[in-house]
């Protein structure tokens, strides 16, 4: 629906009249496909339904039938509206990017069948801010059957793992949202107590070290202070407290000029500024002592020849 063929497929409504959104950087229309009944019918179904109505409405107030009564009534309402084409066919969205369609019109409370006159849009809006995703929202009606809606959404920045959940958090580390389906799935993971306070330096430092950054699966907040990088291969990267942009672009070096990640490495130790301990993962330390074992053997028997 976003796409720009289907854009191209679909007119754009008609916004003249609506100066917050024209110029607006992103636009999307959300249109019911509904096949639209001749209007004369329509109307005259509707004003018969009104006659007929009105005949009865006394003897069911005596009857005790008034709130069935008064439902039907709000009804008629609604048909009468459609059928003098006051329908809801369009809405128009600015600034729409993480919300779906489907979130975008349940919380305007939109059905195939609203009638604009009747449609609450400062209910409409409390919906739309009830969603930790949206900032700001602004709804207006354009008759005779059209609806604007101007989102200002909360940016997902990244995950945040803690006491066994994970939240989404905005670019200043405030949870905005429980991580429930795949659409975030792509955002940067960290973890533990303060991490979602102490992220946004660290994942901005990630940017500048590309190819650490592809490898990095979760960053690991130690004792509130410094980070853990972990890595997509096993590899454990230890931070410094501070300087940890020249300790990634120093391992961003190391990576290029010796593939360090592709071989039997546990942990790459950075926190001394002067120097990088590489610990082996345990079968490799393993194969390193019976190699320095055999080697030995050799030595000594070399030796007594």
């Amino acid at each position: 629906m976003r796409s720009a063929s289907e854009n191209a497929r679909q007119p754009r409504p008609d916004l003249d009249d609506v100066d917050e959104v024209i110029g607006a950087s992103r636009l999307t229309t959300v249109r019911f496909r509904l096949e639209r009944l001749a209007r004369r019918r329509r109307l005259g179904v509707a004003l018969t339904a009104v006659f007929f109505g009105a005949t009865g409405v006394t003897g069911m107030i005596d009857g005790g039938h008034w709130p069935a009564v008064r439902a039907e009534i709000e009804n008629l309402h609604v048909t009468v509206a459609n059928a003098a084409g006051f329908r809801v066919i369009a809405v128009a969205t600015e600034g729409q990017s993480a919300l779906t369609d489907d979130e975008v019109l349940l919380a305007l409370g939109i059905g195939e069948n609203t009638a604009l006159p009747f449609l609450d849009v400062g209910a409409a809006r409390d919906r739309l801010m009830a969603n930790p995703l949206v900032q700001d929202a602004t709804v207006r009606k354009l008759y005779p059957d059209r609806v604007t809606v101007h989102l200002v959404e909360r940016k997902p920045f990244a995950l945040w793992q803690h006491d066994g959940k994970v939240q989404i958090l905005a670019e200043d580390g405030t949870p905005i949202d429980e991580f429930r389906d795949s659409r975030f799935a792509h955002l940067p993971l960290v973890v533990g107590p303060s991490a979602n306070l102490r992220a946004r330096p660290l994942l901005e430092a990630l940017d500048g070290a590309p190819k650490i950054k592809t490898e990095t699966y979760a960053a690991v907040l130690v004792a509130e202070r410094r980070w853990n990088l972990k890595l997509r291969s096993g590899v454990e990267v230890k931070l410094p407290e501070t300087g940890f942009r020249e300790a990634l672009a120093r391992l961003e070096s190391l990576q290029a000029a010796r593939n360090l990640f592709s071989k039997d490495i546990a942990i790459v130790d950075l926190r001394s500024p002067i120097r990088t301990v590489v610990r082996v993962t345990p079968e490799a330390a393993e194969k390193l002592a019976e190699a320095e074992k055999a080697a030995e053997k050799a030595r000594k028997k070399a030796g007594a020849t």
